[in-house]
């Protein structure tokens, strides 16, 4: 899967598109295929202040938690 991918801190880092492993659900999980995201301020933040901010990803980290999802598979309840 196609990702934009942060790979360093601070305000000259910019997001790059990356090839990621696809995700696998387990039970009670939903996969869904991602029609268009968004970056907000909380990850402009985490760009340019990094491991200051206690909620900072390790890196490399995808950002951008809004979504428009489809769903693509779902596990079944037992």
């Amino acid at each position: 899967m196609k990702a934009m991918v942060l790979n360093q801190y601070g305000p000259d880092a910019a997001f790059e598109q990356a090839d990621m492993a696809a995700p696998s659900a387990q039970p009670g999980q939903v996969i869904v295929r991602v029609a268009a995201t968004s970056i907000n301020t909380v990850d402009t933040m985490i760009r340019q202040m990094g491991k200051d901010l206690p909620l900072a990803p390790d890196l490399p980290a995808v950002l951008g938690m809004w979504t428009s999802p489809e769903p693509l598979r779902q596990w079944a309840k037992a």
